[in-house]
């Protein structure tokens, strides 16, 4: 008996409860998942998005079967607003993994339901509390959101600070000979990133005018997926340039100059606010810093023990 004493049972016991958490969850899922659902059929962007996700992620493809399930339930929730809301978000943000605004509202409960369950599994094997659940619940809830804003974010501030670049690109390219669409297709091909933001928004572009777009829906539809100011203004001036017969070159070459200027007023506005920003946390050192040297002689003050 004292062999099995010695014993340290709390990796049997947490690998049990991996075990039974796990098999409940397939069990839930089983049981309440619809005869009659099924993947959506995708095609295009949102389908290469959708494969190119679950095929990189092993943990997304165990995670799926329940964002299917929530997604489900999610279709019938009628929140007209919050649902159109967040599709400005997916579109700004490139639409990742493929996500509707079903499916990201289904994301987005399979993830609390996920916090909620990862919360009473630490609440019960640390014993602690019931606010241990509502904090888990609570990043289950709002890690989908920050994540899609700060993907939208990040990928529209990456379209601008590539555009001027690639609108230069297309200037010379258009200097050689090239027409509008042979230039931007070059600048395509050798593009060296090929999963870029603006790179895959102009191989959309593209794309578009093979399918039998206008140059200007496809240019307009641009603007739409990405719109951003340096963006819009690209797409109303080639519009505009097409439409009244002006030298499409000049413009694109006006155009990268604006963006480019933009761009570094932009920077210098973010320089000018580093100083205001990191004036706090300085006063925070100086202060410990205080302390640090002074710290003793302040207590021995209080003390009336300084001489």
């Amino acid at each position: 008996m004292s062999a099995f004493a010695n014993i340290d049972w709390s990796p049997v016991y947490l690998g049990v409860a991996l075990v039974a958490g796990a098999a409940a969850a397939a069990a839930s899922v089983l049981l309440f998942i619809p005869s009659d659902i099924r993947d959506p059929v995708l095609r295009g962007y949102r389908a290469t998005r959708r494969r190119d996700a679950l095929e990189k992620s092993a943990l997304l493809r165990l995670f799926w079967p329940l964002v299917r399930l929530c997604t489900y339930y999610a279709q019938l929730v009628n929140a007209k607003d919050w649902k159109e809301k967040k599709s400005l978000q997916l579109r700004n943000a490139g639409e990742p993994m493929g996500l509707s605004p079903d499916d990201f509202l289904g994301f987005n409960i399979a993830t609390t339901l996920t916090g909620i369950g990862l919360g009473v599994l630490v609440s019960w094997l640390m014993g602690m509390g019931f606010g241990v659940v509502i904090v888990f619940a609570f990043l289950g809830l709002m890690m989908p959101s920050m994540w899609l804003a700060e993907k939208a974010q990040t990928r529209l501030a990456s379209i601008n600070r590539g555009l001027p670049q690639a609108l230069d690109l297309v200037v010379l390219s258009m200097g050689a000979g090239l027409d509008f669409i042979g230039a931007v297709r070059h600048v395509v091909e050798k593009w060296s990133d090929k999963r870029d933001p603006l790179c895959e928004e102009l191989s959309r572009f593209l794309h578009e005018l093979s399918l039998g777009k206008t140059r200007k829906e496809a240019l307009e539809d641009l603007a739409y997926r990405a719109p951003t100011e340096l963006v819009k203004a690209f797409v109303t001036n080639a519009i505009q340039a097409e439409k009244r017969g002006t030298p499409l070159v000049e413009i694109l070459r006006i155009q990268a100059d604006v963006a480019r200027t933009k761009r570094f007023q932009t920077a210098e506005k973010i320089a000018g606010r580093a100083g205001v920003v990191i004036l706090m946390p300085l006063m925070f050192i100086f202060a410990a810093t205080v302390l640090v040297m002074f710290g003793s002689l302040i207590v021995k003050g209080f003390r009336g023990q300084l001489f």
